[in-house]
């Protein structure tokens, strides 16, 4: 069946036209490149998937567009000069099984061989490594799997966590090699190394090196390699990197890519402190958003990421003063470089507050293998170093002061988070990570039912500060969080605020997660003297609703619209 598909892709490609110059393409040119400017290159990676962006002292940029078979017309109805591109074969050697991948570490796995790598892991140190499954069987009945490494594989004890993943474009292979060496690395000198029992031992680890098989391993199991060896797309011929819901605008879907639902629901299920996914083409750590550029909006930690992301690109550059230099020495925010819509990076920051950033490893998708423990050499340090990030900054637990029961709370800082930079505390320890520049900051701690605590915090660069928190129910005063209940949550059509008697509200506000007023004072009251707001209109996502009471009482709640 695959067989046919490309038969009639090419085919396709065929009738668009015989030669390769000016707005016509050939096959096999599943790319184009193109020199343009910084408007032109904007519009391109809205519509179609640019895969490969170097910038000139002109500020015009050398842009490689990927286009799938059903791109090729539209792209050619923009009449841009362009010539057409086929990638060049690596010199590659694939491994049959476990012992040949590791001796030498200079060849790519087969699909098989992958798959016994990842159960070798766990069959060797099950009190180190357990493999989850993200998604069992992809349309081309391939796994998507995660090695998960603690000391401590039941109970991850309050401490903070990490997600490396890579290869969300299948030909873009080499950080899917260099995370199957990370979890190698960490799990072979566990018992030897100082510095990689304290990661372990304080970091709960999550490591997925193939997110995308389909691609990967698009033409054979037994083979990896540039198109049409691998894809950069799925099966069904989209850019994994270009579907998860974007926040420039409303989420509309309804479905969702398998590979992309699968790994939404993987990293909403798990409160992930930071994560990163590598990609190829490039060499750049590339930091939040992919949206916007800074001037259009920055993210509430830019400072913390441009400081991680240079320390990151330094360590490379320690081993090799070549590797890692693009952009702004290494690092660049991801709009500034070009923007795209309805990645994975914005997605976990945005809707699920993760600090997630993308690595571009590799100016080339495909290294051949003798180059691949070069590459390695060079990165391996930045990428424990960076494991080490996820436990510094502020950390703690958020407790009952009478009981000392572990709270639901949210962790914000004042004059500073916006769109869903805040943290939560996760149960069943109450326990919060907050990664953040080196200042001084005010940090307030909310819970429903109880009064919230503000506290004036100063913290170094590098530094972890144990910031443990009790939150008192009101006494003696107003309770106004115990006095006022909103439900349903998530709500589709209305909001109810139920109130207690005697208890009198000033005015209710709605504001989106990127601190923007929604609405204002749009509710009416119930026979039973309860308010209630329509909902009925507002886009769904996540919102924060304030009620502020007569008696000059504020209460914060954070609502989920369907």
């Amino acid at each position: 069946m695959k067989k046919n598909l490309i038969i009639t892709i090419i085919a396709a490609i065929i009738a668009v036209s015989a030669t390769a110059q000016n707005n016509q393409l050939t096959y096999p040119a599943t790319y184009v490149e193109t020199v343009v400017d910084a408007a032109t290159l904007q519009e391109l990676a809205r519509e179609f998937s640019v895969d490969q962006v170097k910038r000139n002292p002109d500020n015009t940029f050398n842009t490689r567009i990927s286009l799938s078979y059903k791109d090729f017309d539209h792209f050619l109805s923009k009449q841009i000069p362009y010539s057409a591109f086929m990638p060049t074969r690596a010199s590659v050697q694939m491994a049959q099984n476990y012992e040949q991948m590791i001796s030498g570490w200079n060849r790519y796995p087969t699909y098989n061989t992958y798959l016994a790598m990842m159960d070798t892991f766990q069959t060797r140190y099950p009190q180190l490594c357990k493999i989850d499954t993200i998604l069992a069987a992809t349309p081309n009945n391939h796994s998507i799997l995660c090695a998960h490494i603690s000391n401590n594989l039941n109970d991850n004890e309050g401490k903070p966590s990490i997600f490396y993943t890579s290869t969300i474009h299948g030909d873009e292979v080499v950080g899917y090699y260099m995370m199957l060496r990370l979890i190698d690395l960490l799990l072979t000198n566990y018992y030897t190394n100082t510095y990689i029992a304290e990661l372990v031992d304080n970091v709960d680890i999550w490591i997925c090196p193939l997110h995308n098989p389909d691609g990967t391993y698009f033409e054979s199991n037994n083979q990896i390699n540039s198109w049409p060896i691998s894809t950069r797309y799925n099966s069904n011929w989209e850019d994994l990197n270009r579907v998860f819901p974007e926040v420039s605008m409303p989420v509309t879907k309804e479905t969702y890519e398998p590979e992309v639902e699968a790994m939404m629901q993987f990293m909403g299920a798990h409160n992930f402190t930071l994560a990163a996914n590598l990609h190829g083409g490039a060499e750049v750590f590339n930091y939040p958003w992919d949206s916007w550029t800074s001037s259009q909006r920055s993210h509430a930690d830019a400072d913390w990421w441009e400081y991680v992301g240079h320390n990151f690109a330094n360590t490379c550059h320690q081993f090799s003063n070549t590797y890692m230099t693009e952009e702004n020495n290494g690092i660049t925010a991801g709009g500034d470089w070009y923007v795209i819509y309805g990645s994975m990076q914005d997605y976990h920051n945005f809707y699920l507050g993760t600090r997630h950033v993308t690595i571009e490893v590799c100016d080339d998708k495909v290294l051949s293998s003798s180059q691949l423990p070069n590459y390695w050499g060079y990165a391996y340090l930045a990428f424990l170093n960076f494991i080490a990030e996820a436990d510094n900054g502020i950390h703690g637990t958020v407790t009952d002061s009478t009981t000392g029961e572990p709270l639901q709370a949210l962790v914000y800082i004042t004059n500073h988070d916006l769109d869903h930079s805040y943290v939560e505390t996760t149960l069943p320890y109450g326990d919060y990570h907050r990664p953040i520049k080196g200042g001084q900051y005010s940090v307030t701690y909310s819970a429903e039912g109880y009064l919230p605590k503000t506290i004036v915090t100063t913290i170094a660069d590098g530094e972890k500060l144990v910031q443990n928190v009790q939150l008192s129910k009101p006494v003696g005063i107003p309770d106004h969080e115990s006095r006022i209940t909103v439900y349903p949550n998530p709500a589709h059509d209305f909001l109810t605020v139920e109130l207690s008697d005697g208890m009198e509200i000033k005015n209710i506000t709605l504001y989106d997660i990127q601190g923007r007023l929604v609405e204002a004072d749009n509710y009416s009251a119930l026979p039973s003297g309860n308010l209630r707001l329509d909902v009925s209109h507002i886009p769904a996502g996540t919102y924060i609703l304030h009620i502020s009471t007569a008696d000059n009482g504020e209460i914060i709640r954070k609502v989920h619209i369907l």
